[in-house]
Protein backbone atom coordinates (compact mmCIF):
# COMPACT_ATOMS: atom_id res chain seq x y z
CA UNK A 1 0.00 0.00 0.00
CA UNK A 2 1.22 3.52 -0.99
CA UNK A 3 -0.33 7.12 0.16
CA UNK A 4 -0.45 9.07 -2.13
CA UNK A 5 -1.88 12.07 -0.76
CA UNK A 6 -2.24 12.97 2.99
CA UNK A 7 -4.09 16.32 3.24
CA UNK A 8 -6.04 18.67 4.83
CA UNK A 9 -8.13 20.62 2.68
CA UNK A 10 -11.15 23.34 2.82
CA UNK A 11 -13.13 20.88 0.71
CA UNK A 12 -13.25 17.32 -0.68
CA UNK A 13 -15.04 15.09 -2.94
CA UNK A 14 -15.02 11.63 -4.40
CA UNK A 15 -16.48 11.72 -8.08
CA UNK A 16 -16.29 8.12 -8.49
CA UNK A 17 -14.26 5.96 -10.79
CA UNK A 18 -10.69 6.96 -8.75
CA UNK A 19 -11.74 10.68 -9.38
CA UNK A 20 -10.80 12.88 -6.27
CA UNK A 21 -11.36 16.52 -6.61
CA UNK A 22 -9.55 18.37 -3.29
CA UNK A 23 -9.91 22.21 -3.14
CA UNK A 24 -8.08 24.50 -0.14
CA UNK A 25 -4.95 22.79 1.15
CA UNK A 26 -3.66 24.18 4.18
CA UNK A 27 -1.89 23.32 7.03
CA UNK A 28 -2.12 26.68 9.58
CA UNK A 29 -5.14 28.42 10.80
CA UNK A 30 -5.49 30.99 13.35
CA UNK A 31 -8.42 32.52 15.89
CA UNK A 32 -8.84 35.63 17.83
CA UNK A 33 -10.11 33.87 21.14
CA UNK A 34 -9.94 30.01 22.38
CA UNK A 35 -11.49 27.58 22.68
CA UNK A 36 -11.80 28.29 18.81
CA UNK A 37 -14.57 26.33 16.49
CA UNK A 38 -12.85 25.84 12.88
CA UNK A 39 -16.28 25.51 10.71
CA UNK A 40 -15.78 22.98 8.20
CA UNK A 41 -12.75 21.39 6.61
CA UNK A 42 -11.59 17.05 5.43
CA UNK A 43 -8.83 15.18 5.73
CA UNK A 44 -8.30 13.73 2.92
CA UNK A 45 -6.26 10.18 1.81
CA UNK A 46 -5.33 8.55 -1.36
CA UNK A 47 -3.83 5.36 -1.23
CA UNK A 48 -2.69 2.86 -3.32
CA UNK A 49 -3.69 -0.94 -2.82
CA UNK A 50 -1.18 -3.17 -5.32
CA UNK A 51 -3.44 -6.33 -6.60
CA UNK A 52 -0.99 -8.53 -4.23
CA UNK A 53 -2.34 -7.19 -1.24
CA UNK A 54 -6.17 -7.42 -2.40
CA UNK A 55 -8.38 -8.76 0.72
CA UNK A 56 -9.81 -7.35 3.86
CA UNK A 57 -7.99 -3.93 5.25
CA UNK A 58 -8.62 -1.32 7.73
CA UNK A 59 -7.43 2.59 8.22
CA UNK A 60 -7.92 5.16 10.84
CA UNK A 61 -7.26 8.16 11.03
CA UNK A 62 -6.80 10.21 14.87
CA UNK A 63 -6.82 13.88 15.24
CA UNK A 64 -4.46 14.62 17.90
CA UNK A 65 -4.25 17.70 19.70
CA UNK A 66 -0.81 19.49 20.99
CA UNK A 67 -1.15 17.01 23.99
CA UNK A 68 -1.11 13.94 21.84
CA UNK A 69 -5.06 13.18 22.79
CA UNK A 70 -7.41 12.89 20.49
CA UNK A 71 -9.72 16.11 20.00
CA UNK A 72 -12.24 14.25 17.73
CA UNK A 73 -13.55 10.61 17.60
CA UNK A 74 -11.03 8.58 15.41
CA UNK A 75 -12.06 8.13 11.92
CA UNK A 76 -12.06 4.16 11.31
CA UNK A 77 -13.26 2.03 8.37
CA UNK A 78 -12.62 -1.09 6.82
CA UNK A 79 -12.46 -2.36 3.36
CA UNK A 80 -12.17 -5.33 0.55
CA UNK A 81 -10.29 -4.79 -2.63
CA UNK A 82 -10.07 -7.26 -5.53
CA UNK A 83 -7.30 -7.92 -7.76
CA UNK A 84 -8.04 -5.25 -10.76
CA UNK A 85 -8.11 -6.32 -14.07
CA UNK A 86 -6.88 -3.50 -15.91
CA UNK A 87 -4.24 -2.35 -13.76
CA UNK A 88 -1.45 -3.33 -11.32
CA UNK A 89 -3.30 -1.57 -8.47
CA UNK A 90 -6.39 -0.25 -7.59
CA UNK A 91 -7.21 3.17 -5.28
CA UNK A 92 -9.19 4.11 -2.78
CA UNK A 93 -10.17 7.85 -1.60
CA UNK A 94 -10.98 8.08 1.84
CA UNK A 95 -12.74 11.41 3.10
CA UNK A 96 -13.28 12.62 6.67
CA UNK A 97 -15.34 15.45 6.70
CA UNK A 98 -14.89 17.75 9.99
CA UNK A 99 -18.07 20.55 11.38
CA UNK A 100 -17.13 22.62 13.68
CA UNK A 101 -13.80 21.22 15.36
CA UNK A 102 -12.85 22.79 18.66
CA UNK A 103 -9.74 23.87 18.76
CA UNK A 104 -9.14 24.32 22.84
CA UNK A 105 -5.47 26.29 22.67
CA UNK A 106 -3.10 27.28 19.97
CA UNK A 107 -0.38 25.18 19.34
CA UNK A 108 0.61 21.78 16.52
CA UNK A 109 -2.35 20.10 15.79
CA UNK A 110 -1.73 16.75 13.98
CA UNK A 111 -3.52 14.05 12.32
CA UNK A 112 -2.13 10.38 11.73
CA UNK A 113 -3.04 8.07 8.97
CA UNK A 114 -2.97 3.82 10.21
CA UNK A 115 -3.45 1.25 7.75
CA UNK A 116 -4.09 -2.27 9.06
CA UNK A 117 -3.02 -1.10 12.41
CA UNK A 118 0.60 0.13 11.40
CA UNK A 119 1.32 4.05 11.45
CA UNK A 120 1.69 5.30 7.79
CA UNK A 121 2.09 9.24 7.34
CA UNK A 122 1.17 12.09 9.23
CA UNK A 123 0.08 15.89 8.80
CA UNK A 124 0.22 18.90 11.02
CA UNK A 125 -2.03 22.16 11.87
CA UNK A 126 -0.66 24.49 13.77
CA UNK A 127 -3.48 26.82 15.09
CA UNK A 128 -2.39 30.08 15.74
CA UNK A 129 -3.66 33.38 17.92
CA UNK A 130 -4.72 36.52 15.93
CA UNK A 131 -2.72 39.11 17.15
Amino acid sequence: MEVEIFTLADYAADYGQGKLVINGTFDNISAKDFPAIHPSCAVVARIRIANSEAGLHYFQIDALNPQGDNFHEPFKGEFTTVKNPNAEHTTLNIIWNLVHSKFDVPGKYAFEFYYDGEFRTGLGLTVGKQG
